[in-house]
């Protein structure tokens, strides 16, 4: 083979003057489809739930990807008439899709971390309180 036909990997160009660290990595076992219609903003936040509280009930207008850092976390969905919870802890994530109303308890008697990057529409709020829809007894 000649030196002219043969194919080169791609070299890499490696960082200079640069340092970071991955804050936490979850698996997340759900298919990931995020195509917003529009412009949107992006923003990181760090949630630390103390034990026994709650981020009440709510939703997004865009999509959000959350990760546990830290602890446990029961998510409950408004729509399950049954109420069950799904527990999640350190490694695991999930992502919650526009207009889906839920809660995310800590359940537990250590705090929760959790990592979350919402993607929402440009100019509108990232969540929105929602009423109980009265399926869960607390």
């Amino acid at each position: 083979m000649s030196l002219a036909s043969a194919t080169l990997p791609a070299q890499a160009a490696p960082n200079v003057g640069v340092n970071g660290e991955v804050l936490s990595k979850s698996l997340v076992t759900e298919s990931v489809h995020i195509a917003p219609s529009g412009p949107v903003d992006v923003q990181f936040s760090v949630l630390i739930v103390d034990p026994g509280g709650s981020v009440g009930w709510h939703s997004h207008p865009g999509d959000v990807l959350v990760n546990i850092a830290d602890g446990a976390a029961s998510r409950y969905e408004a729509d399950d008439k049954l109420c069950r919870p799904a527990t999640f802890t350190v490694g695991q994530g999930w992502v919650e899709h526009p207009h889906h109303v839920h809660t995310v308890r800590n359940e537990t008697d250590k705090p929760l971390t959790l990592n979350v990057v919402l993607i929402t529409p440009t100019g509108m709020s990232p969540g929105v309180s929602e009423p109980d829809p009265g399926n869960c007894r607390f």
